[in-house]
């Protein structure tokens, strides 16, 4: 019976949306290694990213100093490893440091094949021995685990310019060798992906290479990712998300159609240059696309392409700074929209969900409760439980006080992230229709088994999280066994312990 109290506490953990979230980036010590090394990763829950590649510090103060929380960079191995066996992280290192000491989130793109790999075909051909990209991808997470928690595995492989051979050969000799070393390196890292190119040209068609990717290797992302850049502005650019036209299915539902449509899903690319538009065009665009981003909620988040113009005049300038480092208006326009300064006025904020719910993190689309079904289900889940009794309100006022260090844990752990999100589908399907009816019911085993696991993972790697009264608690009573209905748990064996919780609190 007491393994059923842990599975309930757990289980209500992530079945029920809540309230909000800190509006900056969190510190999050990570397991081990990194509690004895003293170092620290920043995952922030704010929205807001941007294309860096490598820049200069002064160019990457520029994004601190607009309020910008994610930086998209390169990690090229080409690059990195010139020369066999001597790789040269300096001016990685110089951009990772710099993020981590202000406070900055990285999501890191790992690609490129240096000519001894390869027999030099060029760094869009992969290596010929893919046990050398391997242990590449590897050696790199491993060198940055304490500071990198997000990956993505090449750029646009669809356009030959960054992957000549084909979608069979990337998903063969460079994601899943990739994923593989990843998951070896750091378990707790996420990988986001496939990063194509929305181009629809022979050869490139981002539908076909995201469904033959999905449909072979989606079990591996744990963030969809994609690049769009539209010419006809934001509006058209959501239609091609989310809704297709008659020739061409819609990302949404490639992703959907492939199963992974429960997963996050962020726009890792997408912009307007600035020598086909005028500078006020940009930053129009700009903020087109974040309001219509906060009214959606998605994609969860947008790294816009990019922070400054490329120096070589045969390159398009996408900056939001130009060269120089002076800024151009949609610079301002994104730092004055991040500092609350350009409300919407179209669309009042009542029916967004605050950050702090773990469900609004990890359910469908991110799309606000008023349009996404699952997240309305929960809502009315968490109110059924709050008037159901004094100890099922107990039970929802402990989500909230746990809520919030779980949610740091998840973000920066793709391992929790998993077992929440399928904790929160499950206590969602079991409190369905007929709460009152499942509240007279054993605990089905699935969510037994998956609370057990998301126990056994905290236990192991967070002993010493503000979780830890929680996992105490539960593992005190795991020698214990038996099978007795929720409301039983939650009324009788777990009520004294949400008590005594609360007041240790």
């Amino acid at each position: 019976m007491a393994k059923l109290r842990l599975v309930a506490s757990l289980a209500l953990l992530v079945a029920l949306p809540l309230a909000a979230a800190p509006q900056a980036g969190t510190t999050i010590p990570q397991g081990d290694a990194v509690r004895q090394t003293g170092t620290a990763v920043t995952i922030s829950t704010l929205p807001y990213g941007i294309n860096v590649h490598l820049a200069a510090n002064d160019v990457l103060a520029k994004v601190k100093a607009a309020g910008i929380a994610w930086m998209r960079i390169d990690v090229d191995w080409s690059a990195i490893e010139a020369s066999r066996g001597n790789p040269r992280f300096d001016d990685v290192d110089r951009v990772v440091n710099y993020a981590a000491a202000n406070g900055l989130s990285v999501f890191a793109s790992i690609f490129g094949t240096p000519g001894w790999a390869n027999g030099n075909k060029g760094k869009n051909y992969p290596a010929d021995n893919a046990a050398d990209w391997r242990n590449f991808v590897a050696g790199t997470v491993q060198h940055y685990r304490d500071r990198i928690k997000y990956w993505g595995v090449w750029n646009e492989p669809n356009l030959r310019l960054f992957f000549a051979p084909g979608k069979d050969v990337f998903v063969q000799q460079v994601l899943l060798p990739a994923a593989l070393a990843i998951r070896g390196a750091d378990p707790a890292a996420f990988i986001v992906g496939p990063e194509l190119s929305h181009k629809t040209e022979s050869g490139s068609e981002w539908y076909f290479w995201m469904k033959y990717i999905l449909d072979n290797a989606g079990g591996h992302f744990d963030i969809i990712s994609h690049h769009i850049y539209e010419d006809h502005g934001v509006y058209f650019m959501y239609e091609l998300l989310e809704e297709g036209d008659s020739l061409i299915p819609s990302v949404k539902k490639i992703v959907e159609e492939s199963g992974q449509g429960g997963k996050p899903f962020w726009i890792t690319e997408t912009g307007w240059h600035t020598n086909q538009y005028a500078e006020a065009v940009q930053a129009s665009r700009y903020l087109d696309m974040l309001h219509v981003r906060a009214r959606k909620n998605y994609p969860h988040k947008v790294f816009f392409y990019e922070i400054i113009d490329d120096t070589h005049p045969d390159v398009e300038p996408f900056g939001i700074l130009r060269s120089n480092r002076e800024a151009k208006l949609a610079y301002h326009t994104y730092r004055d929209y991040i500092a609350g300064l350009l409300p919407d006025p179209g669309n009042p904020d009542d029916g967004k969900i605050n950050k702090k719910c773990y469900a609004e993190q990890t359910v469908a689309n991110g799309a606000p409760q008023a349009h996404d079904p699952a997240l309305r289900d929960l809502l009315r889940i968490r109110d059924f439980l709050r008037a159901y009794s004094f100890s099922t309100g107990n039970a929802v006022d402990a989500y909230y006080q746990w809520n919030e260090e779980f949610l740091k844990i998840a973000l920066a752990d793709s391992r929790v992230f998993s077992l929440g999100r399928k904790l929160l589908e499950q206590g969602r399907d079991l409190m369905a229709g007929r709460p009152w009816e499942a509240l007279a019911q054993p605990i089905p085993e699935p969510l037994f088994r998956n609370a057990l696991a998301l126990l056994a993972l905290l236990k192991k790697d967070y002993p010493r999280s503000p979780l830890a009264p929680l996992i105490l608690l539960a593992d005190k009573h795991l020698a214990t066994s038996g099978r007795t209905s929720l409301r039983d748990l939650l009324e009788h064996d777990l009520r004294d312990d949400l008590r005594e919780h609360s007041q240790a609190r």
